[in-house]
């Protein structure tokens, strides 16, 4: 048992691909009980969707009567902190199966299309007859309404359709996605796990369960509120900057001599000032192509056709130092592998092992949070129906206490 904060709350996560699964990831290192519906192998049939893809992501892991064939890397790293089981919820038994279970949750959490939760039977409407106290969450690409409702979004699609890769790209050439091509699935699955978090204490106060929606259209479009107030106010989009920040400046990453890159930040005209005296040229305060934000935005090749070759006569290392002892906003452009082992990652156990069955010792970066007297938790993936016989067991007790019994789910043996 954990002691986490949100221990003694179970979701029934019936997830795919990376928004719903990253949720209840986190609602499961913050204590919860998170169980993680997949289909059985009989419901899958020839659907291409649930087999990994072989490459970084992929939804689900391959599964064959010889078990486990392969996993897919986002599959590995978005279903930690949850057990799993296996339901077919087009059979009348595993719906009956489903709907006992849901009894015993607090959550409910899916991330499809509007429609297929009724076709499944697990529509609000359903799920609340059977547990008035539930808080229902779905998340879906574009909302429950408009000519969009039934087209799939995934962080590509929004990516391109909220403006998102309209603003991002080199001067002057074409719009580019984010290439991590998760913020806006991740951003999305942050918003629900924060509303159902929410919606738990509305209940505690009310006693009343609730339906929560959230679109990847309207969170993402609030993560672009400050692009999107531009707009509103000058009628103009965004431009395209490469690695220049949109509203100050200085404030991009510059070569240094020995062919790294260094960010450099002066946000304020105190950090300027400290920037010219570190770089060695006060001159630069007197000019007034520079002499205010505005001024140095409105300027800003001038600016850094002056500051490049600067930066580009000593090595990293140097600057770094120089503009730490002034208190100019600095950092080093990182490969994955320095960051790995860097002395702040690991001495704030940032990232850490996780020991599963199919890839052996993982290393994944931990929840961002710590709790002085609720510590959080977190533990492998895991294997498709790993759980199904545990939570049977806890099904027929919550049955015999209640005084009823009924058959197991299609597929299953008791």
């Amino acid at each position: 048992m954990t002691n986490g904060p949100l221990s003694g709350v179970r979701v029934f996560d019936l997830t795919v691909a990376e928004v719903g699964p990253w949720a209840s990831l986190n609602l499961g290192a913050l204590g919860a009980d998170v169980i993680h519906v997949e289909p059985t192998p009989t419901a899958r049939g020839n659907d291409a969707r649930v087999f990994a893809r072989g490459g970084v992501l992929g939804e689900r892991p391959m599964a064959t009567d010889k078990g486990i064939q392969s996993w897919a890397v986002g599959y590995i790293a978005w279903n930690m902190n949850k057990r799993g089981i296996t339901l077919d919820l087009k059979a009348a038994e595993d719906i009956a199966y489903a709907h006992e279970l849901l009894k015993t949750c607090d959550v409910f959490l899916m991330n499809m299309r509007p429609d297929v939760a009724a076709r499944l039977g697990v529509d609000y409407d359903a799920v609340a007859q059977i547990n008035p106290g539930i808080v229902y969450c779905t998340v879906t690409g574009w909302g429950h309404t408009g000519p969009m409702r039934e087209l799939p979004g995934a962080d590509g699609q929004v990516q391109y359709f909220t403006g998102g890769a309209d603003a991002n790209g080199a001067e002057g050439a074409p719009g580019e996605i984010y290439r991590h091509s998760t913020q806006f699935d991740s951003t999305s699955g942050n918003y629900a796990c924060m509303s159902i978090l929410m919606a738990l204490v509305g209940r505690k106060k009310t006693g009343k369960g609730q339906r929560v929606d959230i679109s990847m259209l309207k969170a993402t479009t609030a993560m672009q509120t400050p692009r999107i107030a531009e707009y509103l106010m000058t009628k103009q989009g965004p431009t395209r900057l490469g690695n220049k920040a949109q509203s100050t400046a200085p404030d991009r990453a510059f070569a240094t001599a020995d062919k790294r890159e260094l960010g450099v930040s002066a946000t304020s005209e105190e950090e300027w000032q400290a920037l010219c005296k570190a770089i060695g040229h006060l001159e630069f305060t007197e000019d007034p192509r520079f002499a205010t934000n505005t001024d140095r935005v409105d300027h800003r090749d001038e600016l850094y056709a002056a500051l490049d070759p600067i930066f580009a006569s000593m090595p990293l290392d140097y600057w770094v130092l120089e503009l730490n002892k002034v208190g100019v906003p600095n950092g080093r452009m990182m490969r994955w592998d320095e960051i790995r082992h860097h002395d702040q990652v690991t001495e704030n156990n940032y990232i850490g092992p996780v020991d599963t069955k199919q890839w052996g010792r993982v290393w994944t970066s931990k929840g961002p949070w710590h709790f002085s007297s609720t510590p959080t938790r977190w533990f492998a993936t895991p294997g498709i129906g790993e759980h199904n016989d545990e939570i049977l067991k806890e099904i027929e007790a919550s049955r015999a206490a209640a005084g009823s019994s009924t058959g197991a789910p299609a597929g299953r043996e008791q």
